[in-house]
């Protein structure tokens, strides 16, 4: 599937000029276009490399392309249809491009007052205030997985681990290209915690913005903070679905115990004695968004034990 905005346009070119601009082809041409007509002769790029008497009609250093170009860019970019194979627009892949993203949802967010648990056109599901789309797959330490029509997998991280970090000092991709399980660490309060998808995938490329803009995994953890994009043609398949990942409703299921199991644990820490003896009162509620900041490293240690190691699968719903 190609991205909406993406268009086609034929344009022209001077190969005589030491800057290539692309001008979009006219189905009229102009009365003072003169590269295509005699008049190329009196052109000062093309006196340079002319003969003294040349005998054809047009600029023999007239170059005309078939190009693409995304239509919803502030400024275009065309880019020639031999180099399209390598474009995101043309696959699924254009679903994570930050400009379709921005004029393909219509959906408003969801407020704070609206965080239960219910479905959105049977595709996305909410536990309070944790997002969990029926189109992926999960992973029992809480990353994700989206294949595209063409084969196109993309990985990220859920809204369970954004909600419990809350945010991360510094990112680095451990891997980057060839067959690989994707891992990559967050730098919490000092603490590396890596996150390693459990499936081995051919990595095309890892999304190394991040790396100056870690904020959109927050933000967007489904879409604009995806960290990996990969094929899958060699992992093993069990029943169209992948072995050991988590899908449908029984990532919603998992999703609702992993939240009692974090609620659990920040009570429990809630409840250890300060320096002082005293203790605090647990309210009853639902953990608070950025948990990990409020933890010691013995603490955040424990935590990526407990739910974000890749060997973390005995949380997986039977």
């Amino acid at each position: 599937m190609r991205c909406p905005f993406i268009r086609e346009a034929q344009v022209k070119f001077c190969r005589a000029s030491v800057y290539k601009k692309m001008i979009v082809r006219l189905a009229e041409q102009p009365e003072n276009e003169r590269c295509s007509s005699p008049e190329y002769v009196n052109c000062p790029a093309a006196k340079q490399h002319l003969e003294e008497h040349p005998s054809i009609d047009h600029c023999p250093f007239l170059n005309e392309s078939l190009v693409q170009y995304c239509s919803a860019a502030a400024v275009t970019k065309y880019i020639p249809y031999s180099e399209s194979a390598i474009s995101q627009c043309g696959t699924d892949s254009h679903k994570y491009c930050e400009l379709f993203l921005g004029l393909s949802q219509s959906a408003e967010p969801i407020t704070e007052s609206e965080t239960r648990d219910f479905c959105i056109n049977g595709i996305h599901q909410y536990v309070d205030d944790v997002k969990i789309p029926g189109n992926l797959f999960f992973s029992p330490n809480h990353m994700w997985m989206d294949v595209g029509n063409d084969g196109i997998c993309h990985i990220g991280v859920d809204a369970f681990m954004t909600k419990v970090l809350g945010s991360v000092d510094h990112i680095t991709f451990i891997t980057t290209k060839g067959f690989h399980r994707p891992t990559v660490s967050f730098s919490v309060k000092g603490v590396d915690i890596q996150f390693v998808f459990p499936l081995q995938l051919n990595i095309i490329r890892a999304n190394t913005y991040l790396r100056t803009n870690p904020e959109k995994i927050f933000t967007d953890p489904y879409t604009i903070g995806w960290l990996f994009e990969a094929t899958a043609e060699k992992t093993k398949q069990r029943n169209n679905k992948f072995d050991g990942l988590i899908s449908g409703a029984d990532s919603y299921t998992w999703m609702k115990q992993e939240m009692k199991r974090m609620t659990s644990l920040a009570h429990k820490i809630s409840a250890q004695p300060d320096m002082r003896g005293a203790v605090l009162m647990a309210d009853g509620g639902n953990f608070q968004s950025g948990i990990a900041q409020q933890l010691l490293r013995e603490e955040l240690l424990k935590l990526h034990n407990d739910f974000f190691s890749p060997l973390a699968g005995w949380n997986k719903p039977e």
